[in-house]
């Protein structure tokens, strides 16, 4: 923290001024929400069944999408951290794929993959696509970056000598990584998978090309401003505005926690 004082350098007064156009930037576009709430009946249109609906099943399958990435992304950003192999390079590209790909070439491309036509979709009977099965195929594969990627700079900030010490005393490579990495990188690893689930809640253009029914919160915007305009849309993004602020009280307690246990 910069104490503030009379006398403002310029490069201070340049760093507010360029903050406080991106805010208003930011902001700008909720000042016009309010005026269109006051056209509509706010506390029924986030009581519509189709609204509430749409918002839980987000939540549930980012969720589910959330904890299956998890599962493989975290021991990958320990490998990509701590491992030297073959082609490694080649896989940390692979592993951004999703993140430069549009969301809707992500959603085109695993059409192809698992739709009804594709190989797999006619070897194996389940219903990859209009299902809450393809909402989490779509969901995992563009928010699997942002679990990768903090995760492994959580473990690459993680001093080896730890790991190195605890092999010395005998500790197995399981051991040290449950035991030592993971709880050394716990707060990376948690706000990546915070970010994956926020990345998940509101996902569109591969959901809308993998399962455009059932209605995810995204879609369910997307179709009530088709039909109805933005008035009719408003809802939805309502419920996503104060999941916002859940998520980030989420977010500070995380790096409160962190302050507080390290010292920082």
């Amino acid at each position: 923290m910069f104490p503030l004082s009379l006398h403002i350098s310029g490069f201070t007064l340049t760093i507010f001024i360029l903050l406080g156009l991106l805010v208003l930037y930011i902001v700008y576009p909720f000042i016009g929400l309010i005026f269109i709430t006051k056209s509509i009946n706010l506390a029924e249109s986030l009581s519509r069944p189709e609204i509430v609906n749409a918002f839980l099943l987000s939540l549930t399958t980012a969720t589910i999408s959330t904890l299956i990435l998890s599962i493989f992304c975290i021991p990958l950003a320990y490998a990509l951290a701590r491992f030297h192999f073959k082609l490694k390079i080649l896989v940390r590209l692979v592993v951004i794929i999703p993140l430069v790909l549009p969301a809707l070439a992500s959603g085109t491309i695993l059409l192809g993959a698992f739709g009804p036509y594709s190989m797999l979709g006619r070897g194996i009977p389940i219903d990859f696509t209009q299902s809450v099965v393809g909402i989490i195929i779509a969901q995992t594969y563009v928010a699997s970056p942002f679990i990768i990627l903090p995760a492994q700079a959580a473990f690459e900030a993680v001093p080896d000598r730890y790991e190195t010490a605890a092999r010395v005393l005998g500790k197995t490579k399981s051991e040290v990584f449950f035991r030592i990495s993971i709880p050394l990188a716990k707060t990376g690893i948690l706000l990546g998978m915070l970010m994956a689930w926020i990345r998940s809640i509101g996902e569109l253009g591969a959901t809308i090309m993998m399962s455009y029914n059932p209605h995810t919160i995204s879609i369910q915007i997307f179709e009530d401003n088709a039909i109805g305009g933005l008035g009719n849309s408003v809802a939805g993004i309502v419920w996503l505005i104060i999941l916002s602020i859940i998520a980030l009280i989420m977010f500070l307690y995380i790096r409160r926690y962190h302050n507080l246990r390290f010292g920082w």
